[in-house]
């Protein structure tokens, strides 16, 4: 990591320790509302590296309904429990973009080519054992997403989750979860010749990705990862498609700090 992105971090870490936002259980018809911004040592997606460069982007969240519908600034999506405190079931539909917001010219000439803007509708259900609540330990998660608009193409993909111990930060009471994370993904033809690369004409498990996933259950959803840290890479014949070539494994931290306008 340079020291241009050593920098952006701590500056994203000082940030992140006065303004974490509050929730995620508030009621009401607009039940809270979170501006901040988020750090990303660099874009990736699906194991492959879009963008060989650090971002500072800004972070929306809108929540309605006793936060059961969110507007995420790049996605709109409703979640509820469907099973006690142990099942929820998540639906939200995403803009899909390889663009970033800041970029840095150097970086750009360098990254992927450049592909059509899409939507997605992803699904996901997630298991939490033993429950969300009371005596958290893991979580198995597994996501189905359809492409709308650029290739109708499918994508699935399970994720893990295990809690190693909980801590408490001293004088601001606010509880962190580290958790070993690992996720792997298939996509189908169409979705990895997009992704990928023309050659990736095969259906395929085509990503995998792992590492260390901090949570703030106190201060935000389990499903937000507040702290990242994880290897990604490509797999398959996806991994010498024409896209993926020397972009297909990679590091990322990435840090979300935020502040609650509502409630108050």
């Amino acid at each position: 990591m340079t020291s241009k992105n050593v920098f952006a971090a701590l500056f994203v870490l000082f940030t992140f320790n006065f303004s974490i936002a509050k929730g995620p259980h508030n009621t009401g018809l607009i039940s809270s509302l979170n501006l901040g911004v988020r750090y990303s040592s660099l874009l990736q997606n699906r194991g492959i590296i879009l963008y060989k460069d650090f971002q500072i982007d800004p972070v929306v969240g809108v929540f309605f309904l006793d936060d059961k519908l969110e507007y995420l600034g790049d996605s709109i999506g409703y979640r509820d429990f469907i099973y006690s405190d142990k099942i929820r079931l998540r639906s939200r539909f995403v803009s899909i973009t390889d663009k970033p917001l800041f970029p840095a010219h150097e970086a750009l000439k360098n990254s992927s080519p450049s592909r059509k803007d899409t939507y997605e509708w992803a699904n996901q259900l997630e298991f939490f054992l033993p429950g969300y609540n009371e005596n958290y330990f893991s979580e198995i998660d597994i996501s189905y997403a359809k492409d709308l608009v650029a290739h109708k193409g499918q994508y699935v993909e399970l994720q893990s989750k295990t809690k190693l111990f909980d801590f408490v930060i001293p004088k601001m009471d606010t509880k962190i979860e580290p958790n070993i994370y690992f996720s792997v993904g298939w996509g189908d033809d169409r979705h990895n010749r997009y992704l990928y690369g023309p050659t990736a004409d095969v259906s395929e498990f085509n990503n995998l990705s792992y590492g260390f996933w901090f949570a703030f259950p106190d201060e935000a959803d389990r499903f937000y990862p507040i702290v990242q840290i994880k290897h990604f890479e490509v797999l398959g014949q996806s991994k010498d498609a024409e896209y993926a070539k020397n972009s297909n494994s990679g590091y990322l931290i990435s840090f979300i700090a935020t502040y609650g306008i509502l409630p108050f």
